[in-house]
């Protein structure tokens, strides 16, 4: 009976250090490169100085490359939480689209640019076995943003800061190196530039609320 109760004392133990190993193998700090399709796009709204309103939208389609840091704690047999930074040394320009609207003033002749876009997040996951896990995040966003055109911008918008969402799946293919495919969301602040109408020297006021849906694939290595 003895001999019976040491089994099973020593097969429950190494039961409990297997499930351990499958968060603790996603434990620590690690490095990411990843390549994102990115779709681009801003709905906006341009008010001239008789308050007529003009809607339209512009929109893009890119590839873009970036880095990734991060830090994850186990927090459990099966559970982690990764606290990491995204930067994306690029720009992303959804100068072209289309507008519902025929006079000059329309959303179409100011052309947006966002610059060098980083994002703060936190990852929580549940690892599956011990080389692959899902995992959901939420990231605070911000980037540079400017508007060009035809006509004399004179205010800019200023930073463009908002929230993104994803789901993915991480999977090592050996102990420390691992591929991570992820679908994201994102949704910025509403913006507001004006611009001077070389026409009719009026001021304009030119919005727009710019989303961003994104699928990314990354490669790295766990520390």
């Amino acid at each position: 009976m003895n001999k019976i109760l040491k089994l099973s004392a020593i097969a429950l133990l190494a039961s409990s250090t297997s499930l351990m190993a499958q968060s603790k193998g996603f434990e620590g700090p690690s490095i990411a490169a990843f390549g994102s399709v990115v779709g681009v796009e801003a709905s906006g709204n341009v008010t001239d100085a008789n308050s007529d309103t003009n809607s339209g939208k512009i929109g893009q389609v890119s590839t873009i490359a970036g880095i990734d840091l991060a830090y994850t704690f186990a927090t459990g047999s099966n559970g982690f939480v990764a606290i990491g930074g995204t930067y994306i040394p690029a720009e992303a320009d959804f100068a072209t689209g289309n507008t519902n609207a025929s006079t000059t003033n329309t959303a179409s002749n100011v052309r947006g640019k966002i610059k060098d876009p980083y994002s703060i997040y936190i990852q929580p996951g549940y690892a599956v076995n011990n080389s692959a896990a899902v995992y959901a995040k939420l990231s605070y966003l911000s980037a540079d943003f400017n508007v060009s055109s035809n006509n004399t911008i004179t205010q800019q918008p200023g930073d463009l800061n908002g929230w993104g969402y994803a789901i993915g799946l991480k999977t090592f293919l050996t102990p420390n190196a691992f591929i991570q495919a992820e679908a994201s969301y994102s949704e910025y602040d509403t913006l507001t530039a004006k611009y001077t109408s070389s026409e009719s020297a009026t001021t304009n006021t030119v919005s727009a609320k710019p989303k961003i849906a994104a699928g990314t694939i990354s490669i790295g290595y766990k520390f």
